[in-house]
């Protein structure tokens, strides 16, 4: 009995099943996986998987090689154990959701209706994983604190701020953010009368509308992890203390501090 094997085919299965397999693992064991790394994973086992199959004549090699060197380089790739025992532990799961999918799979392959099941059951998965990539990632830097550098004329200051989407408060004199800051930390400039103190309007802080005490700072870096994100004259509104829960952060930073 002859076998047509269509390589493009086979490809893009396997890079797919291999991608959901890490991915289940990777939801299983409660770790972060890289969308990137995940790729690298798929894409390097499945490319040196074909390799082997059309160079090597010994098919019992060939999967020996392939579930004891392939697969496990495939892991190591995606999730860059730290030790021998993390490494074995993300290898056993990940094979269970080899298993898995890989019965899945055998039981699409059996009838054509079972074969458009699993693409969509594939295609549905991979958005989701997508979908959910992209939620985490709007969540962190909804809760995220960073580490501030406040540039001032009297020099610097090192203070936490807390990135809010929520807060959306706009100086409606020079059209620019407004961050709340806790009053303590710039009062003694401003009873120095090294900062000048004007007053905006404002429809929150616990009361539906008001005054704000407002001072404006040579500059501002937020700390990232990828690169700082430098603020030109950021303004700041002196609030009480009473408006941060806790000590967690000193400065609330504006939605729209990372569109600088």
């Amino acid at each position: 009995m002859k076998y047509e094997l269509y390589a493009d085919v086979w490809f893009l299965t396997n890079v797919t099943m291999d991608s959901l397999a890490l991915w289940m693992a990777g939801k299983i064991m409660k770790q972060q996986i890289r969308a990137g790394r995940l790729l690298l994973g798929s894409f390097a086992g499945t490319a040196v998987s074909m390799l082997l199959f059309f160079v090597w004549d010994d098919y019992t090699w060939y999967q020996i090689c392939v579930h004891f060197l392939v697969n496990p380089g495939m892991v190591f790739l995606c999730y860059r154990s730290r030790g021998k025992k993390e490494f074995l532990g993300q290898c056993a799961i990940t094979y269970l959701a080899f298993l898995l999918l890989g019965g899945i799979l055998e039981w699409g392959m059996q009838n054509a209706a079972g074969v458009q099941v699993v693409w969509y059951l594939s295609g549905a998965a991979l958005l989701l994983a997508a979908a959910e990539k992209m939620l985490g990632h709007l969540k962190r830097e909804k809760e995220t604190v960073y580490d501030l550098l406040l540039v001032t004329g009297e020099g610097n200051i090192s203070v936490k701020g807390f990135y809010d989407t929520g807060n959306l408060l706009m100086d409606p004199l020079v059209g620019r953010p407004v961050h709340i800051i806790k009053k303590e930390i710039l009062k003694k400039q401003v009873q120095q009368g090294k900062l000048s103190v004007r007053l905006i309007p404002y429809h929150s802080l616990g009361q539906e509308s008001g005054l704000l005490e407002t001072v404006t700072l040579e500059g501002m870096y937020i700390i990232r992890e990828r690169h700082p994100v430098y603020v030109k004259k950021p303004v700041f509104g002196m609030a009480e203390e009473k408006l941060f829960q806790n000590d967690r952060c000193d400065v609330i930073l504006n939605g729209k501090s990372m569109e600088n």
